[in-house]
């Protein structure tokens, strides 16, 4: 009967340290700091604000939308895109995503709906 204790106790020590390795590696796993999402529709197209800012707002223009994300002024109309001053001219089926890496640095691509990879537009 004590080679059945031993084993239960073997398989309870074992157990114990698999609980205390998953416990471990969850939490150094989420460290990162997590990131927002919000998407908007104007017109035919989707802008979508994504990664890690702490401050955005929108306000609705005549023919578009005005996005304010960390500072960084994001003007999307019925044909351009400005990003802080800079002007790009836009189809009305292209979508627009303005990405906020952990730097702050702003990252805005432009693609089609029926595209896979979006095209690079000004920082």
């Amino acid at each position: 009967m004590s080679w059945l204790l031993r084993i239960l106790a073997g398989l309870g020590i074992v157990l114990a340290l698999v609980i205390v390795f998953v416990l471990v590696i969850g939490h150094w796993g989420t460290r990162e700091d997590a990131t927002q999402a919000m998407s908007m529709t104007v017109g035919n197209r989707t802008v979508t604000v994504a990664g890690h800012y702490k401050d955005m707002r929108q306000e609705s223009l005549a023919n578009g939308i005005k996005v304010v994300v960390d500072g960084h002024d994001v003007e999307i109309t019925d044909d351009q895109l400005s990003v802080d001053g800079k002007t790009e001219m836009v189809e009305p089926d292209q979508d627009v995503t303005v990405y906020v890496a952990e730097n702050g640095k702003v990252q805005v691509k432009v693609a089609h709906e029926s595209e896979g990879a979006p095209e690079e537009a000004p920082e």
